[in-house]
């Protein structure tokens, strides 16, 4: 264990975990998440930060590109999770969060230089072929609006694909015609800590 992961242990234990002893002896007895959040594994993306929350409130998965892949494509980590969260922790909201600046988005659009091409990003490209459907209506919307950014035009169509792709789970929609959950589509500015929601009136972010 490096250093600087023993000091963030000891500070945790000294002071959070003392200051919530209540709080960790209920969650020892079980979780009651009220929300799912799908997200990036990028390190500047905090939901937990974010929404001030506390540990237990919030089922959390995360991979690159917050990408919810169709329901019957493949049998993965973020499969399971989703049907985990509807089907047995019953959460009331499950959100999907983009961001700014984000790299598997920005990944769709590039090329290797003969300098990066001894890099191993197969699993990446595998995995962001998903996420191509957002990538072409993001290149259509940006040629007939050039003055779009089309960084932030893919990351916010990501979200609304990855919404698309909830669709395709018979247990959510289950739970949506039931008035049992809600789907939400958040993008977050890293730069400001801005957050912004998906209307599903006019298809259109909303800041908050």
């Amino acid at each position: 264990m490096k250093e600087r992961h023993l000091e963030g242990y000891k500070k945790f234990k000294k002071e959070y975990f003392k200051d919530n002893k209540k709080l960790f002896d209920e969650l020892a007895l079980g979780q009651q998440p009220h929300s799912m959040i799908i997200t990036c594994s990028d390190s500047r993306v905090s939901p937990v930060k974010i929404l001030s929350a506390t540990p237990g409130e919030l089922f959390i998965a995360r991979n690159i590109g917050n990408i919810v892949p169709p329901y019957d494509q493949t049998q993965g980590a973020t499969q399971s999770a989703i049907e985990y969260a509807v089907n047995v922790l019953h959460v009331e909201s499950l959100i999907i969060l983009g961001h700014s600046a984000c790299g598997a988005c920005e990944h769709l659009y590039h090329e290797k230089t003969e300098d990066e091409k001894h890099i191993e990003l197969s699993h990446v490209d595998d995995w962001l072929k998903l996420a191509y459907p957002a990538k072409h209506n993001s290149i259509l919307e940006c040629l007939n609006n050039p003055q779009k950014d089309r960084a932030e035009v893919t990351e916010k169509n990501n979200i609304q694909l990855s919404i698309q792709r909830l669709m395709t789970y018979p247990y959510v929609v289950e739970a949506l015609e039931k008035g049992t959950m809600e789907i939400h589509g958040w993008w977050y500015n890293i730069g400001t800590g801005a957050l912004e929601v998906y209307d599903y009136g006019d298809k259109k972010f909303r800041a908050i």
